[in-house]
């Protein structure tokens, strides 16, 4: 008979620590910076540059271990190299919304989290530049991204200070119709967030 109340006990006690789990909901604003390369795999050498980004982010999280976030940002991206002492690249203005599910140590006041997730960029424009001459991009591509972040939650009574540096790594940037060349392109962003929690 004992073992019968444990093993009804058992699962009843894990659901009810479920649904008590306590869960917050945050929303805020980040801006930081990223640098972007481009190799197009042409023995003529990376483009590469810097850019600046700002948005929002929003998400939940569950009993400060596991966290949902979207952050909706515009954010800039710059490409460029040198050959033969000709500047040559492509700057461009992005709408970037990543989808991370981070993974918290539940440690209060300060709560450091691995996340995962994807991102879709979707190019709004671009200017391409060789020389001093310089030409609006028509060709504008929209990317899914692969995301891996580190940061660390930094909690005071009602607000959030957020900082935390992302790896991306684009999955569609080689183009079928270079057959004999693998494009790749991959960047690091560096942001703060300022986050409020109701």
């Amino acid at each position: 008979m004992k073992r019968l109340i444990i093993l009804i006990s058992l699962p009843m006690a894990f659901i009810r620590a479920q649904t008590e789990l306590p869960v917050k909901t945050f929303f805020g604003l980040q801006t930081g910076m990223n640098h972007s390369t481009f190799d197009p795999d042409d023995g003529a050498g990376n483009f590469s540059g810097l850019g600046f980004q700002i948005g929002l982010g929003m998400g939940v999280e569950f009993a400060n271990i596991f966290g949902i976030q979207i952050a909706p940002t515009f954010k800039t991206t710059s490409f460029d190299r040198t050959v033969l002492n000709v500047d040559m690249g492509a700057d461009y203005n992005n709408l970037y919304l990543p989808f991370t599910l981070q993974l918290k140590a539940g440690m209060l006041p300060v709560a450091p989290y691995l996340g995962l997730g994807f991102a879709g960029n979707f190019q709004l424009d671009g200017t391409a530049y060789l020389g001093s001459l310089k030409t609006s991009v028509d060709d504008l591509e929209n990317d899914l991204l692969f995301l891996f972040s580190v940061g660390t939650d930094f909690k005071l009574t009602k607000v959030n200070l957020t900082p935390e540096f992302s790896f991306n790594f684009n999955l569609t940037a080689d183009d079928p119709d270079t057959q004999n060349c693998v494009e790749s392109n991959y960047g690091f962003d560096i942001s703060l967030g300022v986050y409020y929690t109701p």
